[in-house]
Order: structure tokens, then sequence, then C-alpha cells
């Protein structure tokens, strides 16, 4: 695909094809019908299998739900989730994903801002829902971790409920098994309804690490967009000779995020790759076992995931001799992550760049980069970036840092049920993110302008702290924030979490920090603490740590 992009995106043999995302599901199961779309507890479902039980839900959605309409998905990554969107997608209903840790008062907002009339939950969460004002919400359908896989779907379920207790008792009236839904949809004649490439696809809830979560509207041509767009720059092994060994790919990040969602059930699902779905990664003994029985080609996370990876011995046994490419985003991605992970693997970090409001892909570095460099790479193909100053003003110098504002095809719409499109007059979305452009064209992030530390007028960049502090060897992960200070308006501070059986002093961060930062940027406070509080894709919750400062 290189050298030969058409100066209009709708120009491409992609758009000609997929007129929407069910053109784009049907064409896709057409072309790989008997590959294995997807994996789950070692249960395998092709692309036709998939196909037949995403129309049985479609079909089933049609009789109650019509175009335009809100459904709810609060689950982890198990088979039921892809059958769920794509069948939504088909019956042209909007798809509202929701973060399954979500708190009952997390939940009441996305549903209320939303208007969601079905709310689709896996049961292991389906007692926050019974807590929860559920609003508009009509019918409550409730999924299991073992629904499409077989009878081994019935032993998983027992020792889901039974041995590791994860599925708390709820009581919530009139709910629906999933299981019972698909049948129903077997029995109707779903005939399929009229979509424009303009609808929209998701209402894809902002993560909320920086205040109140509102819906990114994300069109099927946003969705569109961002798959040519991504695969444009995907390394040609991916799919070079794919008929011959079906690609593999490890998805242990959550499907209901915008980052997988794209990646491993849109961009991937293209050209056939199969996405082995990991439930909990944060069980790596499963995790790191459900890997030892693939020899993958691809492996997306974020840094916190590939470091508590690498802290294990058993992920080192790994196979990792088909590993084209390990992708990371979500979060700053650290050198010293990177090193350990290209010594253990032989694989580069592909720090990938991207927001929920622009599908999310904005930049990926080369696939043909031979080190890893910080970097987020350079613009996808049909995006337009810029750097501006405090006045909304283009900055023209080269590496000088600024707001980053991107405008392209796979940018949002608008937010939903807001006075604030998100967007300026001429559809620039303002990203938050401090970042610079160097002269090869690559973009660095420095950090999140809503986190920025002001020390006497001078602006500290947690994540530049955080990757130093990292570097200390004792250290196992860190959060920095700004705390007020009397003299200098703020000073910093970092949370800390040792490795085991380490005994480090305040004093001793304080002085290794000299070494490598400037005097305004050292920590003036240190706090050893148990656990770092994260988003469940394991970016740094840096206000939740703000506020017990």
């Amino acid at each position: 695909m290189e050298g030969n992009i058409p100066s209009n995106i709708e120009e491409t043999d992609f758009f000609k094809e997929n007129a929407n995302l069910v053109d784009f599901f049907n064409n896709s199961c057409n072309k790989h019908s008997e590959k294995i779309a997807f994996e789950s507890f070692g249960v395998e479902m092709s692309f036709d299998e998939l196909s037949v039980q995403v129309n049985s839900f479609a079909s089933w959605l049609s009789q109650s739900f019509k175009p335009g309409d809100r459904i709810a998905v609060m689950m982890p990554n198990m088979l039921a989730y892809p059958v769920i969107v794509y069948g939504a997608l088909m019956a042209g209903v909007i798809v509202v994903n929701i973060n399954p840790l979500y708190t009952p008062r997390e939940l009441e907002h996305v549903l209320r801002d939303s208007e969601a009339e079905l709310l689709l939950v896996w049961e292991g969460v389906a007692h926050v829902v019974e807590k929860s004002d559920l609003a508009s919400i009509d019918k409550v359908v409730v999924t299991t971790v073992g629904d499409l896989l077989g009878f081994k779907g019935k032993i998983i379920n027992f020792v889901a409920r039974k041995v590791k207790k994860l599925v708390p008792k709820f009581n919530i009236n009139g709910t629906l098994a999933f299981t019972e839904v698909l049948n129903e949809g077997l029995k109707i004649d779903f005939t399929g309804v009229d979509i424009s490439i303009n609808d929209t696809a998701f209402l894809q809830y902002t993560g909320g690490t920086t205040g109140v979560s509102k819906g990114a509207i994300l069109t099927h041509r946003n969705i569109l967009a961002n798959i040519i767009q991504a695969f444009f720059t995907l390394d040609p092994q991916m799919y070079e000779n794919s008929d011959k060994e079906q690609r593999v790919a490890i998805c242990p990040l959550p499907l209901y995020h915008i980052f997988a969602l794209t990646v491993h059930n849109f961009m991937l699902f293209h050209i056939g790759v199969k996405s082995v779905l990991v439930t909990n990664p944060r069980d790596l003994k499963t995790f790191i076992s459900i890997m030892k029985k693939h020899k993958f080609h691809m492996i997306s996370g974020v840094n916190t995931l590939y470091e508590a990876l690498l802290n294990s011995d058993s992920f080192k046994d790994l196979d990792f001799s088909n590993l084209i490419m390990s992708l990371s985003g979500g979060m700053a991605a650290l050198d010293t992550t990177a090193k350990r992970w290209y010594g253990v693997t032989n694989s580069i970090f592909w720090q990938a760049y991207g927001l929920t409001e622009t599908s999310p892909l904005v930049s990926v570095p080369d696939y043909k980069q031979k080190e890893f460099t910080g970097s987020v790479g350079l613009p996808t193909a049909y995006t337009e970036v810029q750097i501006r100053d405090e006045n909304d003003q283009a900055i023209t110098e080269l590496n000088e840092p600024g707001e980053l504002c991107v405008r392209g095809p796979q940018v949002m719409s608008g937010y939903w049920n807001s006075e604030d499109s998100g967007l300026d007059e001429n559809n620039w979305f303002k990203t938050g993110d401090i970042a610079r452009i160097d002269e090869t064209g690559n973009i660095f992030i420095v950090d999140r302008k809503k986190d920025m530390i002001l020390v006497s007028g001078f602006n500290v960049y947690p994540n530049e702290v955080e990757a130093v502090v990292n570097e200390h060897p004792a250290v196992m992960e860190c959060g920095c924030v700004g705390v007020e200070d009397e003299k200098s308006q703020e000073s910093v501070k970092v949370y800390i979490v040792l490795n085991e059986g380490q005994n480090v002093a305040e004093d001793d961060i304080i002085t290794f920090c000299r070494d490598k930062l400037t005097a305004y940027k050292v920590p003036k406070h240190v706090e050893f603490i148990d656990e770092i509080p994260k988003t469940n894709v394991g970016k740094v919750l840096r206000r939740e740590l703000k506020a017990n400062s």
C-alpha cells in the first residue's frame, strides 16, 4: 500500500467498496469466511459463524428498536461482544460502550446522557446495575463469559460463579439471557435497514481522567476512515501471505475502549487476523498461559501492562519468533520499558497516538524503524496536525511545545448532548496534549495540558518526571502530580510503588532525580503507596492522586 495514496479518502478502493460498517462487516466475512475471527477461552469462532450470530442479534434488535436508538454495552472481552457490536451496527442502532468497572454513579451518568433504551451487561457486574437508576432503560440483557462457548462455556460459568466467586448476587426485574435473545433472533427474518455513511455508529464516552465523561459522536465514516488510515501504516508482514498462515493477535485491552475497538474489532478484522480475547489481563498467570498457546504475530497494550508482563519470569519463556508488531497506546511508553521489551522479545514498540475523539488513530511510527525513539510517529494519511500556543496561534518553530490540534476524516462530529462540539469553526480538535514536532515531522507528546505543573512560572510535565523516577532500580511504578506551594505556586510530588523487597528513603529518590532533572523539576515530595490508581486500560489517574495530596 506504500506510496499509492489517493488525494481524497473517498477515492480509495476501500471507501468505494464499503458504504458503511455493515458493508465492511459483510465484505470481511465473505473474504475470510473460513478463517477464525475471534478466540476466547480456547474456543474459536470463524467469520462465517460470527456472521450467523450477528444476523440473529440484529434480527432480534429490529423487532423493538429502530435506527438511531441507543443501546449500552457493559462487558469485558468475550465472544458476545463482537456479536453485539456488529449486530447493533447492522440494525442501525448506536452502540454506547460502557466500562464494566464503572460505579453506579458513573453508569447512571452515561445512561442518562445517552438515553440508551437497552443495556447488555456481563453478569459479573450486574449487581452494579441493580444499584443504579436505569432511567431510560427498557430492557436488560445479561451475558455470561461462557456464552457462545458451547459445553465448555457451562464449565467456565460454573468456575466463574462458584469457584472464583466472580459473580455477586443481583436481582434485576425482567432480565433476558443473551442466549435466549439469539435463539429468538434465529426465528426472525431480518431484511436490513438503510444506513448512511454519516450515521452515528458509536457514542464513545471519554475516559473521564480529567473530568466528566463526554460522549464522542463517531460515525460510520469516522471508523471506516481510521481503518484505512491504520492500514496504510501497517507492516505488510501482517497481511502478506496471510492466506497461507493466518496471523494471530493477542487482545488484552478491553474492546469497549476505542484503542482495542478500532485495532482488533475493525482494522485487524479487515485483514483476517484472529484476535485472541483476554478477559482479565490483570490475572497475569492466566494471561500468560493464554499467550503460551499461540505463536502470535501481534500484541496491543499500554506501558503498565507491558511492565507487568516483563516483571513476570514466566513471560520470558514464551515463543516470540513470530512477533511482528508490539503496539503501545493509551499512555506514554517509557524508554526503559521499551528497551526491556526489546531485550526479551526482540520486538520494537510501536507507540501510536490517538484519542477517543479521533477514532482513535492520529499518528504512528514508521514500521521500518530500527529502535524506539519516544516519538508517536507521523500523522496518518489524510490527517492534519498543528501545534498552537496559548493564544491559539500556530507555532512554526521546530521542537517548540504547544497544544496539539488535529483535523481529519477520523475526527468526531462533536460531543453528544453538549453545547460544546469540541471542534473549532474550521473543524480542528484541540487534543489537550502538549506536543512538539521535530525536523523529520515526527510528533513527540510532552504531556497532558491539564496535568502540567507550574513551578515558579516554569512548566513541568509529569511524564518527564515519571520517566526519570521509573529508572530507579527500586521503583516498580509511579505517578507525578503538582501540589500547592506557597513559594512556587506548585511543587512536584511523586507517588511510588516499590518493587517487592525494596526499601528506599524519600531523600534517595530526590537525590536520584537531581542528577537527571533541572532543579525546578525535581520532586519536592515523595510518598510511598501500595498501588497507583489507574483506569481500566492502565492510564494513571493523576486527579485521584492529586485529590489525596
